[in-house]
């Protein structure tokens, strides 16, 4: 783990992919950070049975760990609230991109759409699904023929990422 105090605020949509590809297990080996999730992006999570249960798998090996949303950070609560009623975001991304401004936290999250500008604008790092399989084929977690099984068993039930093969997506420096 990084020793920087630094962790990936992780949203719905990209758990959502992990699972999807029988693939949750190695998701918190990809980066050195430990990676949580908000108590409001869990209750996304765990609308769906299959999703909550290898999520709370993972928890319960304490694999990923579940924090409550700061609701005593006025800042925090305030920002928020913005993002839902003038950005028009969901609990989730809301939730994960409040937080993150105000505590220099890597938001995961595949909406890039939604979060991008806003990230950039605050100076936010990001890191999408196919940043996570960018990272796990320079750390030989999965080989390309896997991240393109990975991409097809997302693809199969109706989530979208950019590409069909991995070969198809150009990697971004991340400097996390």
């Amino acid at each position: 783990m990084a020793t920087t105090g630094k962790i990936i605020l992780i949203d719905a949509d990209v758990v959502s992919h992990f699972v999807s590809a029988d693939a949750a297990d190695v998701l918190p080996a990809i980066f050195p950070y430990p990676i949580k999730v908000l108590d409001k992006v869990y209750a996304e999570l765990a609308r769906i049975a299959r999703i909550k249960r290898i999520v709370d798998d993972l928890i319960d090996r304490q694999s990923l760990d579940v924090i409550p949303f700061p609701e005593h950070d006025f800042d925090i609560v305030k920002e928020y609230f913005h993002i839902k009623t003038l950005l028009f975001k969901g609990d989730g991304e809301a939730a994960c991109m409040a937080v993150a401004r105000y505590t220099n936290d890597i938001i995961a999250s595949s909406n890039l759409r939604d979060i991008r500008h806003y990230c950039k604008t605050h100076g936010i790092v990001y890191i999408s699904t196919m940043d996570f399989l960018c990272n796990a084929v320079r750390r030989g977690i999965f080989t390309e023929r896997q991240c393109d099984e990975f991409i097809r068993k997302v693809r199969a039930v109706g989530s979208k990422l950019p590409v069909e093969r991995m070969r198809d997506f150009s990697c971004r420096d991340l400097e996390l």
